[in-house]
């Protein structure tokens, strides 16, 4: 696993890609994962309805950039994520806007999700789960690159690469998960197995402002010395 930490002080843009141009450059150059004419899933955290001060959720200029940098090596950026609650394009909608992500898609012309089915797939190797109610864009995807916003959890302690992927996982789907498992270590080992389900190719973490306190949504904003941290999950 390759990983690269770099440092950005703030979300000015500029920074902020050239931020994540280093991070393509550190793991082997952005050609070595996205070819052209790719279809690539940028599988961002959208929470809920969160300003991007509050550092709830992935931060607009984060999307930004990446997106620009996949578009940039000929990649077909789509952006998505199931939040809590109902999985419905009216939900959708309301979430787009109030986290920035609808300007950043208009901004950069990729492909915003509405597109509310899913499927059921296989995992016959999986350790607590055998089989996972995906979203139909991970389905989609040729490459997976899970996005996430640092901050704490509440059952996993923090939000990073793996608990992200929580969110392909359907609307009301997760408090199935939730009920089903409510020990702490079967919670975990059955995101352990989503993760290995999904296959993402790339992790890059938003973490300039990360989130500390009774997360994942009511917490306090720590500046972590803008970590970005990506791996190469393959």
């Amino acid at each position: 696993m390759d990983i690269s930490l770099l440092r950005c002080e703030d979300y000015e843009y500029d920074k902020v890609k050239e931020a994540i141009d280093r991070t393509f450059d550190n793991l082997g150059g952005i050609s070595k994962y996205i070819k052209p004419g790719m279809k690539v899933l940028l599988k961002i955290n959208l929470l809920m309805k969160k300003k991007p001060q509050e550092a709830t959720t992935t931060h607009p200029v984060f999307v930004e950039a990446l997106t620009r940098a996949v578009q940039e090596a000929g990649g077909i950026v789509t952006i998505a994520d199931s939040p809590g609650g109902l999985y419905t394009e009216k939900a959708l909608k309301g979430v787009y806007s109030i986290c920035g992500i609808e300007e950043t898609a208009k901004r950069t012309g990729a492909i915003l999700n509405y597109d509310t089915g899913f499927e059921e797939v296989s995992f016959p190797d999986g350790k607590i789960t055998k089989s996972f109610m995906v979203i139909k864009p991970v389905i989609d995807a040729d490459l997976i690159i899970t996005v996430p916003k640092l901050k704490t959890h509440g059952m996993t302690l923090f939000t990073g690469a793996v608990k992200n992927l929580f969110g392909v996982i359907p609307g009301t789907y997760k408090a199935e998960y939730h009920f089903r498992m409510p020990d702490k270590k079967d919670f975990c080992s059955m995101l352990v197995d989503l993760c290995q389900c999904v296959k993402p190719s790339l992790a890059i973490m938003d973490a300039i402002v990360g989130m500390e306190g009774n997360g994942p949504s009511d917490c306090v904003k720590n500046n972590y010395n803008s970590l970005h941290k990506s791996a190469d999950m393959v």
